[in-house]
């Protein structure tokens, strides 16, 4: 089931107003519709940032613990060149 819509007021650029105007136009939308998948492609992106910092952050707890490692590149790369083609 889709959310329930509700207003959002934004004060933005008189240019960008216009270019979010004529794009909606070309695309026979309302300009509604712009901000709102410009709006949740740039949220999806930033969520996505957020659970790749995450990532990182916990990968350096478990290293600091002694749980995870670093594998030697000269290393992995012979056992790369060992595996059948």
């Amino acid at each position: 089931m889709a959310a329930e819509p509700c207003k959002l007021t934004v004060i933005v650029p008189a240019d960008l107003r216009r270019r979010a105007r004529s794009v909606a136009e070309m695309r026979g939308e309302h300009v509604t519709d712009v901000v709102v998948r410009a709006l949740q492609e740039y949220v999806a992106e930033a969520l996505e940032e957020a659970d790749d910092v995450r990532a990182v952050i916990d990968f350096e707890q478990r290293l600091a613990r002694g749980e995870e490692g670093f594998e030697d590149w000269a290393k992995v790369r012979e056992e790369l060149s060992a595996l059948p083609d």
